[in-house]
């Protein structure tokens, strides 16, 4: 009897307590799929804090605390919560309207926990705003001291929210649209016994006003005052080349002696007088977007690459380079979308870098070689002196090629230098009625003065700003691009993915024989005699079906870290460790990793990142981003193990091997088979054996013609005798953006759970059931002491 009302009570109390779960689940049934464990970290991209010279922008939180509220879809209401609440907000009303909004409703509250944005399958036709500046790069911008020209708003879609200060609130945007849709019934039903909630630790640096890129870069812990700075500038390693063939013996193939750089250094570049006047064909590589792991940049920078590796490889196979007045310097810059950072670094070198150290050998065991590296400034390489810094005729640039805004149709920005308006008729006069036709824009002014005023320049953002700024209006050039008087909807934005092939062999070969046509002819010659000799040597079109095209094109947006890039980059890293003694690998991917799956994501991501390849020399056995020997006890080249080295990325890496390979070929040689380059070291068809090496072709080819050179904000030097990487001197007198990215946690991310908010009825159950359980046995002891 006693045991059975022990059962009795015991079912009873299991059923109210189940009856009163299927209750509440059944009150609210989406808040438990799909979030049934207690956390879950959702697959997401953050936005950021950037640090700058002045105010910071983007995302965050205030303190170390966890910010956690109930998840509410975005209204008129929100800002009346009278509980801790995180903004729920479709893809597509992602505008600064709308976060103003949100954020003038919690002034005064402190409610307002954070934002999550959720994915909208938007094709790219639908895309009507994006979150970058109207006049990206331009006036009223943090990049508005390199600026060139009036501020016209190339981006009319742009939000500028990429420079937005979140004042503290922490924003992601949730990848799967399927948890996007159950986050989105859970805001319209959070009542009843459940609540989802979400919780972020987002902390970018202290809620001070004051703070940016220069306190955080000279950051001293108050515990033990030493310098530990809380952030690192953001940066990377642009790729500039050659053309074997092109150069004399002296600037070339043949070494020159330690002493003869020491003495052409000195000179200030002055024995560059006598070359060739250069004629620069570049592009940017990289893109930016307000949630930085979704700088997917197709046409913002892969088309760019491709344009640009096409061409390179075209121009490669020109047999004969006698008739060309010009040389020409293929280059792709790095982080230009902050600052024109490569641009502008390159550029300045060239024209007149100063070493204020003498001259060294970059490995010290190899003093005879006439590799030649500085420790202070430090530069890895001085090989950008040999150009012709003095005398550049201008710049051919190509621009977003990759997604036209008319069927068909690529137009021709210039300014009106001689050169610029040389380029335009060389370009326009490439039109194919068949095919495509090249337009010039209408947008440019017609002032035909020489020097340019700054006042009468009307240019897209691009490396010839640079240039132009750089000179002030001196050289020129023209812009190759896809667009007219506007960008495309999709510039800045997640859904830049999507670039067409056909367009992109176009514009290759278009700039393939518009800078042999260019560098043929003078400003005051007949361009049509130029355009016939550009053909004779390039006389076919690429296919849009080319077989390196479509790799190529398939490896930069949706298989990123793919075997081409990954075959090209290793056998650079391997190179660069034979020839240094230093270990180098792969540098960081293109494509993502996802650390909550364990998999690579298969989209690249054109975010520059912070300077973590930074550039480091070897003295003895310590490291440092910069040496001055005057103030240091060790001298560099005492050991022969010191060496200058640098950590490009796998993107950098693979670019610097391609262009090794396409424009160090030899014409009319059959090329040597290597696995590396020790296997280069009797080849005939190079000037010197040590002038070899072998590419990710698995060819031996007469170079390196690439080399890297430093994308860093031109206001920022490495602080010399640190014996380690990370440390920057702010040098007086320059006006740049200063983009920094802050890491005072490196635990940062976001939790989505069911949180109960109505236990009573579960605790009142289980009470019951315990007192019947307890009166039962209680029962069941006096009856058998009866």
């Amino acid at each position: 009897m006693t045991r059975l009302l022990i059962l009795v009570s015991v079912f009873f109390g299991f059923l109210l307590s189940n009856a009163a779960s299927s209750s509440s689940s059944k009150e609210t049934p989406s808040l438990l799929e799909p979030f049934r464990s207690s956390f879950v970290s959702p697959d997401y991209a953050g936005c950021v804090t950037l640090y700058k010279r002045g105010r910071a922008e983007g995302c965050g939180t205030m303190s170390r605390d966890v910010q956690s509220g109930i998840i509410v879809e975005y209204n008129n209401d929100a800002g009346r919560m009278d509980q801790d609440y995180v903004v729920l907000l479709p893809e597509s009303y992602l505008t600064r309207e709308n976060i103003e909004t949100i954020l003038a409703q919690n002034n005064g509250q402190g409610r307002l926990q954070g934002i999550l944005i959720t994915n909208e399958t938007l094709s790219s036709s639908r895309v009507q705003h994006n979150p970058s500046a109207m006049n990206p790069l331009g006036k009223k911008t943090p990049s508005q001291a390199q600026t060139y020209g009036n501020d016209y708003p190339w981006n009319p879609y742009g939000q500028k929210l990429v420079h937005l200060d979140f004042q503290g609130t922490p924003m992601v945007y949730l990848r799967d649209n399927e948890v996007g849709k159950s986050l989105q019934s859970s805001g319209e039903e959070n009542s009843g016994n459940h609540a989802v909630k979400a919780s972020f630790n987002y902390y970018m640096g202290p809620p001070d006003a004051d703070m940016d890129s220069i306190q955080c870069l000279q950051w001293q812990d108050a515990a033990d005052g030493v310098w530990r700075p809380k952030c690192l500038p953001l940066g990377g390693h642009s790729v500039w080349s050659r053309v074997v063939g092109q150069q004399s013996d002296d600037n070339n193939n043949n070494r020159r002696s330690l002493l003869d750089e020491k003495r052409l250094l000195e000179e200030n570049n002055d024995n560059n007088n006598n070359q060739k006047p250069l004629l620069m064909v570049t592009a940017r590589m990289d893109a930016m977007s307000l949630f930085h792991d979704l700088d997917f940049g197709a046409n913002q920078a892969a088309s760019n690459i491709m344009a640009i590796m096409l061409a390179a490889k075209m121009i490669g196979q020109v047999s004969d380079f006698s008739s060309l007045g010009k040389e020409i310097v293929f280059s792709l810059f790095q982080g230009e979308s902050f600052g024109y950072l490569g641009s502008r670094r390159f550029l300045l070198d060239i024209l007149g870098f100063e070493c204020k150290s003498d001259p060294v050998p970059s490995v010290s065991k190899n003093q005879d070689s006439g590799e030649m590296a500085c420790l202070y400034p430090l530069r890895p390489s001085l090989e950008f002196s040999n150009l012709n810094g003095n005398n550049i005729a201008g710049m051919l640039v190509v621009d977003q090629i990759g997604v036209l805004t008319t069927k068909k149709n690529f137009y021709v920005h210039a300014d009106k230098t001689d050169f610029g308006a040389y380029l335009t008729n060389i370009l326009v006069g490439l039109s194919n009625d068949d095919g495509y036709t090249i337009s010039e824009s209408y947008i440019e002014s017609d002032d035909d003065e020489y020097p340019l005023d700054e006042d009468d320049v009307t240019l897209p953002p691009t490396p010839l700003i640079s240039l132009l700024s750089v000179t002030n209006g001196a050289s020129g050039g023209a812009i190759l691009a896809g667009y007219d008087n506007a960008f495309v909807t999709t510039y800045g934005s997640r859904h830049d993915v999507k670039i067409n092939y056909s367009a992109i062999a176009a514009a290759a070969t278009t700039l393939a024989r518009a800078t042999v046509a260019a560098a043929y002819g003078e400003e005051d010659d007949d361009y049509e005699t130029a355009l016939a000799y550009a053909m004779e040597q390039i006389p076919d079109a690429l296919s849009s079906k080319d077989d390196f095209l479509l790799q190529l094109g398939s490896c930069l947006t949706n298989q990123a870290n793919c075997q081409l890039l990954k075959q090209y980059a290793s056998m650079e890293a391997k190179t660069e460790a034979e020839r240094t003694g230093l270990s180098m690998g792969i540098g960081s991917y293109l494509g993502r990793s996802d650390a909550q799956e364990g998999v690579e994501r298969s989209e690249a991501n054109y975010y520059v990142s912070v300077f973590s390849g930074q550039p480091y020399v070897t003295v003895g056995n310590s490291y440092y981003g910069a040496y001055h020997p005057e103030d240091a006890e060790s001298k560099y080249g005492k050991d022969s193990s010191d060496a200058f080295s640098l950590q490009p990325s796998l993107l950098e890496q693979a670019v610097r091997g391609m262009l090794n390979d396409f424009l160090g070929r030899p014409s009319n040689v059959e090329l040597k088979s290597c696995q590396s380059t020790k296997d280069c070291n009797k080849v005939e068809y190079c000037s010197s054996s040590s002038r070899s090496i072998c590419t990710g072709g698995n060819v031996c080819v007469c170079g390196p013609q690439a080399h890297y050179h430093l994308a860093l904000d031109e206001g920022l030097e490495a602080t010399p005798n640190e014996r380690s990487t990370g440390y920057f001197t702010v040098l007086d007198g320059y006006y740049s953006a200063l983009y920094t990215e802050p890491f005072w946690d490196n635990h940062v991310g976001v939790q989505i759970y069911v949180d109960s908010l109505m236990p009573t009825m579960d605790y009142v159950t289980l009470g019951l059931g315990l007192f019947l359980f307890a009166a039962s046995w209680m029962s069941g002891r006096r009856l058998r002491a009866w």
